[in-house]
Protein backbone atom coordinates (compact mmCIF):
# COMPACT_ATOMS: atom_id res chain seq x y z
CA UNK A 1 0.00 0.00 0.00
CA UNK A 2 2.75 2.46 0.94
CA UNK A 3 4.67 1.72 -2.24
CA UNK A 4 1.55 2.45 -4.33
CA UNK A 5 1.08 5.82 -2.59
CA UNK A 6 4.77 6.58 -3.10
CA UNK A 7 4.56 5.75 -6.80
CA UNK A 8 1.46 7.97 -7.22
CA UNK A 9 3.10 10.85 -5.31
CA UNK A 10 6.24 10.55 -7.43
CA UNK A 11 4.19 10.54 -10.64
CA UNK A 12 2.26 13.64 -9.59
CA UNK A 13 5.46 15.44 -8.57
CA UNK A 14 7.11 14.52 -11.88
CA UNK A 15 4.07 15.73 -13.78
CA UNK A 16 4.10 19.09 -11.97
CA UNK A 17 7.84 19.51 -12.46
CA UNK A 18 7.68 18.64 -16.16
CA UNK A 19 4.84 21.07 -16.74
CA UNK A 20 2.33 18.58 -18.09
CA UNK A 21 -0.44 20.12 -15.98
CA UNK A 22 0.17 23.64 -17.30
CA UNK A 23 -2.63 23.24 -19.82
CA UNK A 24 -5.14 22.48 -17.06
CA UNK A 25 -4.86 25.79 -15.20
CA UNK A 26 -3.86 29.07 -16.71
CA UNK A 27 -1.47 31.24 -14.74
CA UNK A 28 -2.94 34.47 -13.40
CA UNK A 29 -1.68 37.76 -14.76
CA UNK A 30 1.64 38.73 -13.27
CA UNK A 31 1.56 41.49 -10.71
CA UNK A 32 5.26 41.50 -9.92
CA UNK A 33 8.02 43.87 -10.94
CA UNK A 34 10.49 41.06 -11.66
CA UNK A 35 11.44 40.59 -8.03
CA UNK A 36 9.62 38.97 -5.17
CA UNK A 37 7.76 42.12 -4.09
CA UNK A 38 4.04 42.51 -4.69
CA UNK A 39 3.16 44.89 -7.49
CA UNK A 40 -0.20 46.55 -6.95
CA UNK A 41 -2.54 47.36 -9.82
CA UNK A 42 -3.10 51.06 -10.37
CA UNK A 43 -6.64 52.40 -9.98
CA UNK A 44 -7.17 56.08 -10.59
CA UNK A 45 -10.18 56.02 -8.26
CA UNK A 46 -8.37 54.42 -5.31
CA UNK A 47 -5.26 55.07 -3.29
CA UNK A 48 -3.97 51.89 -1.70
CA UNK A 49 -2.87 52.46 1.88
CA UNK A 50 -0.70 50.26 4.04
CA UNK A 51 1.53 48.67 1.41
CA UNK A 52 5.12 49.80 0.91
CA UNK A 53 5.60 50.71 -2.71
CA UNK A 54 8.93 49.75 -4.23
CA UNK A 55 7.86 50.89 -7.68
CA UNK A 56 4.99 52.36 -9.62
CA UNK A 57 1.68 50.47 -9.59
CA UNK A 58 1.07 48.21 -12.56
CA UNK A 59 -1.31 49.59 -15.17
CA UNK A 60 -3.27 46.83 -16.89
CA UNK A 61 -4.01 47.68 -20.51
CA UNK A 62 -6.49 45.80 -22.65
CA UNK A 63 -4.66 44.51 -25.72
CA UNK A 64 -8.06 44.14 -27.44
CA UNK A 65 -9.51 47.58 -26.58
CA UNK A 66 -11.60 48.87 -29.49
CA UNK A 67 -11.15 45.68 -31.54
CA UNK A 68 -14.54 45.12 -33.22
CA UNK A 69 -14.10 41.35 -33.48
CA UNK A 70 -13.13 41.14 -29.78
CA UNK A 71 -16.19 43.23 -28.84
CA UNK A 72 -18.48 40.94 -30.86
CA UNK A 73 -16.91 37.82 -29.32
CA UNK A 74 -17.21 39.42 -25.87
CA UNK A 75 -20.91 39.96 -26.52
CA UNK A 76 -21.29 36.27 -27.37
CA UNK A 77 -19.29 35.26 -24.28
CA UNK A 78 -21.51 37.50 -22.13
CA UNK A 79 -24.45 35.28 -23.12
CA UNK A 80 -22.51 31.99 -23.20
CA UNK A 81 -21.15 32.40 -19.66
CA UNK A 82 -24.58 33.44 -18.33
CA UNK A 83 -23.49 36.96 -17.41
CA UNK A 84 -26.83 38.01 -18.88
CA UNK A 85 -28.68 36.05 -16.18
CA UNK A 86 -27.43 38.41 -13.46
CA UNK A 87 -26.49 41.59 -15.34
CA UNK A 88 -29.44 41.59 -17.73
CA UNK A 89 -29.65 41.81 -21.51
CA UNK A 90 -26.83 43.94 -22.86
CA UNK A 91 -25.76 44.62 -19.27
CA UNK A 92 -28.88 46.64 -18.42
CA UNK A 93 -29.00 45.20 -14.91
CA UNK A 94 -31.06 42.57 -13.18
CA UNK A 95 -30.19 41.08 -9.79
CA UNK A 96 -26.63 42.28 -10.38
CA UNK A 97 -25.69 45.90 -11.14
CA UNK A 98 -26.22 47.53 -14.49
CA UNK A 99 -23.12 47.72 -16.65
CA UNK A 100 -24.63 50.45 -18.83
CA UNK A 101 -25.04 53.31 -16.40
CA UNK A 102 -21.39 54.38 -16.30
CA UNK A 103 -21.20 53.78 -12.54
CA UNK A 104 -18.58 51.16 -11.72
CA UNK A 105 -18.40 50.17 -8.07
CA UNK A 106 -14.90 48.71 -8.44
CA UNK A 107 -13.69 51.01 -11.22
CA UNK A 108 -14.45 51.22 -14.93
CA UNK A 109 -10.93 51.23 -16.37
CA UNK A 110 -9.99 48.25 -18.52
CA UNK A 111 -7.74 46.91 -15.76
CA UNK A 112 -10.42 47.30 -13.09
CA UNK A 113 -13.08 45.54 -15.20
CA UNK A 114 -10.58 42.75 -15.96
CA UNK A 115 -9.89 42.36 -12.24
CA UNK A 116 -13.59 42.26 -11.40
CA UNK A 117 -14.13 39.42 -13.85
CA UNK A 118 -10.87 37.64 -13.00
CA UNK A 119 -11.08 37.86 -9.19
CA UNK A 120 -14.83 38.11 -8.72
CA UNK A 121 -16.42 40.50 -6.26
CA UNK A 122 -18.14 40.13 -2.89
CA UNK A 123 -21.82 39.23 -2.66
CA UNK A 124 -22.30 37.30 -5.87
CA UNK A 125 -19.81 37.94 -8.68
CA UNK A 126 -17.92 34.67 -9.21
CA UNK A 127 -14.24 34.52 -10.01
CA UNK A 128 -13.67 33.60 -13.65
CA UNK A 129 -9.87 33.71 -13.50
CA UNK A 130 -8.42 30.29 -14.28
CA UNK A 131 -11.81 29.09 -15.56
CA UNK A 132 -11.69 31.02 -18.81
CA UNK A 133 -8.68 32.40 -20.63
CA UNK A 134 -7.31 35.87 -20.00
CA UNK A 135 -8.03 36.63 -23.68
CA UNK A 136 -11.70 35.84 -23.12
CA UNK A 137 -11.73 38.10 -20.05
CA UNK A 138 -10.22 40.89 -22.17
CA UNK A 139 -12.92 40.27 -24.83
CA UNK A 140 -15.63 40.54 -22.17
CA UNK A 141 -13.93 43.70 -20.90
CA UNK A 142 -13.88 45.14 -24.44
CA UNK A 143 -17.59 44.41 -24.85
CA UNK A 144 -18.58 45.92 -21.50
CA UNK A 145 -16.54 49.06 -22.03
CA UNK A 146 -18.06 49.46 -25.52
CA UNK A 147 -21.63 49.46 -24.19
CA UNK A 148 -23.27 52.86 -24.58
CA UNK A 149 -23.83 54.70 -21.32
CA UNK A 150 -27.56 54.91 -20.68
CA UNK A 151 -29.32 56.94 -18.00
CA UNK A 152 -31.06 54.21 -16.05
CA UNK A 153 -32.68 56.34 -13.39
CA UNK A 154 -36.15 55.55 -12.17
CA UNK A 155 -37.74 57.13 -15.24
CA UNK A 156 -39.75 53.96 -15.84
CA UNK A 157 -41.14 53.89 -12.32
CA UNK A 158 -44.75 54.97 -12.50
CA UNK A 159 -45.56 54.73 -8.81
CA UNK A 160 -48.69 52.73 -9.58
CA UNK A 161 -49.58 50.19 -6.93
CA UNK A 162 -49.98 46.73 -8.37
CA UNK A 163 -52.38 44.48 -6.51
CA UNK A 164 -51.11 40.95 -6.26
CA UNK A 165 -53.52 38.07 -6.12
CA UNK A 166 -52.92 34.53 -5.01
CA UNK A 167 -51.40 33.30 -1.80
Amino acid sequence: MRSTIGVIAAAVATCFMSGCLDSVAQAPPRYTDGGDSLRLVSHEENIVAGFPMSGQPLVLRNPLEGNKQAIETGKQLFVAYNCVDCHGAEGAGAMAPSLQDGRWHFGGSAGAVFESIYQGRPEGMPSWGGRISNDQIWMLTSYLRALPVVDLTTENFSGITIERTGH
